[in-house]
């Protein structure tokens, strides 16, 4: 178990490192990825989750 926290760690570290690296040499495109990208990218993947969850019942009871 202590492997695999260490394994997530150190990748979560890279990612972090990498994440760094990039919005240090483009910051103008670094802005954007965060404050626009992210919540849309976040939005759509909620909307996503809920139709798939949802349609199946639509279908079921006749509403659509």
């Amino acid at each position: 178990m202590r492997a695999i926290l260490k394994s997530f760690h150190r990748i979560e570290e890279t990612f972090d490192r990498k994440a760094e690296a990039f919005a240090l040499r483009h910051p103008f495109l670094a802005f954007w990825v965060m404050f626009v990208g992210m919540p849309v990218m976040l939005l759509l993947t909620v909307s996503l989750s809920t139709m798939v969850l949802v349609m199946p019942f639509h279908y079921f009871l006749g509403w659509c």
